[in-house]
């Protein structure tokens, strides 16, 4: 895969992980980590984290090739 379309997709990525965050709320699940009273991190949240690991991974590959 050539640079530029990995880091297309990184972009992408991480514009679908922040949106994520904002449109989980019917999927939250079980809160993890309380942040404060009502609000944390969920079990959904995670797929957010999974997303950003996996644009950093595409990101670090396309700068070594």
């Amino acid at each position: 895969m050539r640079r530029r379309p990995r880091l297309v997709t990184a972009a992408v990525l991480v514009v679908l992980a922040v949106v994520w965050v904002f449109v989980n709320g019917p999927v939250e699940g079980p809160i993890l980590y309380r942040i404060e009273e009502g609000h944390g991190i969920t079990t959904a949240d995670l797929l957010s984290v999974a997303l950003v690991l996996v644009a950093g991974g595409l990101v670090v590959s396309a700068w070594r090739s």
